[in-house]
C-alpha cells in the first residue's frame, strides 16, 4: 500500500484527522460524527462528518474497532499526524524547572544521571521513560588480527584507539592457509581500519556480502561474531510507574499488551536492537510495526540523541500508540538541553 502524505489529502482533512487523533488521545474512546461536533463545536452537520469520516477511512487512515463503534487512527494515522507536527510547543517554565530540579547536580557519575532521568521521563508521561548511554564512544578502530588455533578455530584480535583490544573464538567453515587468512586480514582491514567503531559493523557487512572467494567465506564467519567484536558499551535504564496507574492506560487492560510490556521490560537486547540504529538521529518517532518487532507493534517509541561531555545517548518513551506525541517531543527537547549541562 502506497504511504500517504501529508499532501494526498486535503487540509481539511488533515484538520479532521488531527482533531480525530487528538481526541483518541484524550479519551481513549472511539471517536464519532456527534463526539466531534460536540467536542470541538462543530457548525458541519454529523452527516457531513461521517462522510469525511468514511474518506479517511477508506484511505486506511482510520479504522473501526468494532463494527458499531466510532473510528480510531491506524498505525498510517499516526504517521501522518506525527509527521504534520510542524513546531514542537515549548513546555511551561514549571515543567522545565522540574526537570531541572530532578536530574539535578549532585551526581558522582553520568549512570546516576542516566537513572534520574529515566524516572523523569515515566513519571511526566505515565508511559515507560528510558535512557540509553553510549560509553567509549570515541574508539576507532586500529586493526583486526586472526591467529588460527587447533582444527578450524580462529582467534580474532580487534585493536582500538585509545588503548583497547577485544577478542572472540571464531569457528571458521574449514582450516586455511596461512596466506588466505592473511588475504582476507588486509581486505577487511581495508574496510575498517581507522573509522569510527560505530562504522566498522556495516563497513564489515558490505565486505561479507560484496567480497569474493574465500575471502569473503573468512569475513562472513568474522561478521558474524560482530556484535561482540563491534558492540559499544551501552548502559540502558528505563522506568516504567504504569503499574500503580493503570486507570491512565486503559491499554494495559488488554492481557496481549501488557505481555508484550514485560517482555520488553524483561529482555534487554529488544530494546537495544531497535535503539543503536537510532543512534545517528536527531529525533526519531516509530509507530507500531514500523518498530520492527512483533512485541513493539502496539507501542510508539519516540527518541532524541544527547550528547554529554564524552558520552552520548539517546533519551527515549515508549508508550501505546496513542500517545501525547506533542507533549512527548517537547519534554525530550528539553531534557536532551538539560542533559547537555550536566555532564
Amino acid at each position: 500500500m502506497k504511504t500517504i502524505t501529508v499532501h494526498d489529502i486535503s487540509l481539511q482533512e488533515r484538520k479532521l484527522l488531527k482533531r480525530v487523533v487528538d481526541l483518541f488521545i484524550e479519551t481513549g474512546r472511539p471517536v464519532g460524527s456527534l463526539m466531534l461536533k460536540r467536542h470541538y463545536g462543530l457548525e458541519t452537520s454529523t452527516a457531513h462528518i461521517r462522510k469525511s469520516l468514511h474518506v479517511l477511512e477508506d484511505r486506511g487512515l482510520l479504522y473501526k474497532p468494532h463494527v458499531s463503534a466510532g473510528r480510531v487512527p491506524s498505525d498510517a494515522g499516526y504517521r501522518l499526524y506525527v509527521n504534520d507536527i510542524r513546531n514542537i510547543n515549548p513546555l511551561n517554565g514549571k515543567v522545565v524547572e522540574e526537570i531541572r530540579r530532578k536530574i539535578g547536580q549532585d551526581f558522582n557519575d553520568i549512570r546516576e544521571v542516566m537513572l534520574r532521568t529515566s524516572h523523569l521521563l515515566g513519571e511526566l508521561t505515565n508511559y515507560m521513560g528510558f535512557i540509553l548511554g553510549v560509553f567509549n564512544c570515541g574508539h576507532v578502530v586500529e586493526k583486526l588480527r586472526i591467529v588460527q588455533l587447533e582444527g578450524t578455530a580462529g582467534l580474532v584480535i580487534l585493536t582500538l584507539e585509545p588503548q583497547q583490544e577485544r577478542k572472540v573464538l571464531v569457528m571458521f567453515p574449514k582450516r586455511y592457509r596461512s596466506h588466505i587468512i592473511d588475504r582476507a586480514v588486509q581486505i577487511i582491514n581495508e574496510r575498517i581500519a581507522g573509522y569510527p567503531l560505530t562504522a566498522a559493523p556495516r563497513r564489515l557487512e558490505d565486505v561479507a556480502r560484496d567480497g569474493i572467494g574465500i575471502e569473503r567465506e573468512i569475513a562472513q564467519a568474522v561478521r558474524n561474531e560482530a556484535e561482540y567484536l563491534f558492540d559499544l558499551a551501552y548502559e540502558l535504564r528505563y522506568s516504567f510507574r504504569g503499574f500503580d496507574r493503570p486507570a491512565d492506560l486503559y491499554e494495559l487492560k488488554d492481557p496481549r499488551i501488557l505481555r508484550n510490556l514485560v517482555r520488553i521490560m524483561g529482555e534487554r537486547h529488544l530494546m537495544l536492537s531497535v535503539m543503536r540504529d537510532r543512534l545517528n538521529e536527531e529525533m526519531v518517532v516509530t509507530i507500531g510495526r514500523e518498530n520492527g518487532f512483533e512485541e513493539l507493534a502496539d507501542f510508539s517509541i519516540i527518541t532524541h540523541r544527547f550528547s554529554a561531555a564524552d558520552h552520548n545517548g539517546l533519551l527515549g518513551v515508549l508508550g501505546p500508540t496513542r500517545m501525547s506525541y506533542q507533549l512527548v517531543l517537547a519534554l525530550l527537547s528539553a531534557t536532551a538541553e538539560e542533559l547537555r549541562f550536566q555532564v
